[in-house]
């Protein structure tokens, strides 16, 4: 018999938003909690249970039936518990017919992983229907292939260009792992105006919001470059091992701390050095990428030619709680409490004046020159997940990184602070005015966008690690962030 399934109370408002919203209803709370375990089973990485954790009953939360969840003690025909339990077999690779306690976590845990992921990815003023049809019918492969034809999307393209006036002829398209990208060679001039004046009308015509199609300026006369999301089925996935050995190769020769979050919407890997940033500022929601994003920042770090010492600031005690002994980190772990986290940040900006001493005593600018010069310094690099949930613990911790993020860069130190909630409060002005490196996930609200980047277009991105990225002296690029297993961290912790 399956135990009741029970939802935590802010999970109870998730559920409330998917039947209002999305299903237009009030009730049935099993059928957002069913559709959530389907988005979650989508999912290569099992549910973590240190963020899953089985629950009791919860006072205002949600308790789901058996009989609502699995239909059992139905009718044989409505009766779908060992199908129930034959997919979560297969996807824990384990016999769950002869395991009801860990078949009961797997299904309270998908269940709820779903429902937030949906919450996450889906916006309320975006039709609930498409949403399923493209982010959970297409992944399993139930897009026509008519679709994922280049070619065909190439015509649909060119056809809608001549609705709104856009006068074009197709030149080369190119598939990266979630984006084609079209060259056009325009008939006129006039038709770049034009052109950057339909892009929204070209992405509704597509199926896709507002900013989700760009354009820029290709080389040759009168080209252009059009990007077009492609379906979610049509995506390919980068994972950590497939850009990892650009860390190594002679483009990062010269970086003293090369960082790659991903590729290009063409599939390249990104290559970024941190020392030059030099402090970095990540906002995204839930479901984002953003976790996918600081492990491979970590990796990259951990991986690279010289790997710096690591101080790592985890307010909820789960993120980087897998780097626990490595000896690269300072303190052997993460620092978990507000406390300790602010007294830590006290602690650098003293070394920080001691270094900025030992400069001046060897009469160099900076790390570089004093390393030259045999003071065997070593970077620093301070990497806090949640920096609105330490702010609101402790705000104190806001002087301590106001002032490595104004004087630090010369001594080696160097921030990187990421937040699921990209606001002024969160990314104050005096840190904004000195974090000039940025990446945006995707995020709820046009004005977050502008929060991390001064400027609007994350809030159109595809989830799932798709990302707007502005460092220190380049425009901004978007990228694809890369899957990073637990069995990559492993690797990367144990090297």
């Amino acid at each position: 018999m399956v135990d009741r399934v029970y939802l935590s109370p802010s999970e109870r408002e998730l559920v409330a938003d998917i039947l209002r919203q999305g299903l237009h209803q009030r009730r049935d709370q099993w059928r957002a909690a069913r559709i959530g375990l389907a988005r979650s089973l989508q999912i290569a990485e099992a549910p973590r249970a240190e963020d899953y954790k089985v629950l009791s009953q919860q006072p205002e939360g949600v308790e789901l039936h058996s009989k609502q969840l699995t239909g059992e003690g139905n009718d044989e025909a409505d009766d779908f518990t060992d199908v129930y339990r034959a997919l979560l077999s297969v996807y824990a690779g384990r016999d769950l017919f002869q395991d009801e306690e860990e078949f009961h976590r797997l299904l309270q845990a998908h269940v709820r992983r779903g429902v937030h992921e949906i919450t996450s990815q889906w916006r309320p003023s975006d039709d609930f229907a498409d949403y399923l049809l493209r982010e959970m019918l297409f992944e399993f492969g139930q897009t026509p292939a008519s679709a994922d034809d280049a070619a065909e999307l190439g015509d649909r393209v060119v056809r809608i260009l001549g609705q709104v006036g856009v006068g074009a002829k197709l030149i080369e398209s190119r598939d990266g792992p979630r984006i084609t990208r079209f060259t056009l060679e325009l008939e006129t001039l006039d038709d770049l105006d034009r052109l950057r004046r339909s892009l929204s009308k070209i992405g509704f015509a597509l199926g896709w919001g507002e900013n989700a199609v760009t354009s820029s300026l290709a080389r040759g006369e009168r080209r252009v470059f059009l990007s077009v999301p492609r379906p979610a089925s049509s995506w390919r996935m980068v994972d950590w091992q497939d850009v990892r050995d650009i860390l190594k190769s002679a483009d990062a020769e010269d970086f003293r701390l090369p960082l790659c979050f991903g590729t290009d919407v063409l599939g390249d890997p990104l290559l970024f050095d941190l020392a030059e940033a030099p402090h970095l500022f990540i906002g995204g929601t839930t479901g984002s990428g953003k976790s996918m994003c600081l492990h491979a920042l970590l990796l990259s770090l951990l991986e690279g030619p010289t790997p710096p010492e690591l101080v790592l600031i985890d307010p909820k005690a789960v993120e980087f709680t897998p780097y626990t002994g490595n000896r690269h980190l300072r303190y052997k772990e993460p620092i978990t409490t507000p406390e300790s986290a602010l007294t830590v940040l006290e602690d650098l900006v003293e070394e920080m004046n001691m270094r900025q001493e030992r400069l001046r005593a060897l009469d160099a600018r900076n790390i570089d020159e004093a390393n030259e010069r045999n003071a065997e310094m070593r970077r620093v690099v301070v990497v806090i997940d949640e920096l609105g949930d330490l702010f609101m613990t402790r705000r104190e911790v806001e002087v301590p990184l106001i002032r490595l993020a104004q004087k630090a860069r010369s001594t080696g130190i160097h921030l990187v602070l990421a937040t699921q909630r990209p606001e002024a409060a969160t990314f104050p002005g005096l840190l904004r005015s000195n974090i000039p490196s940025r990446v945006a996930l995707t995020v709820q609200k046009a004005a977050e966008s502008r929060i991390i980047l001064d400027e609007g277009g994350a809030e159109s991105l595809l989830m799932k690690g798709d990302m707007l990225i502005r460092f220190a002296g380049r425009s901004t690029e978007r990228a694809h962030g890369c899957r990073v297993t637990s069995r990559d961290i492993q690797q990367g912790v144990a090297g």
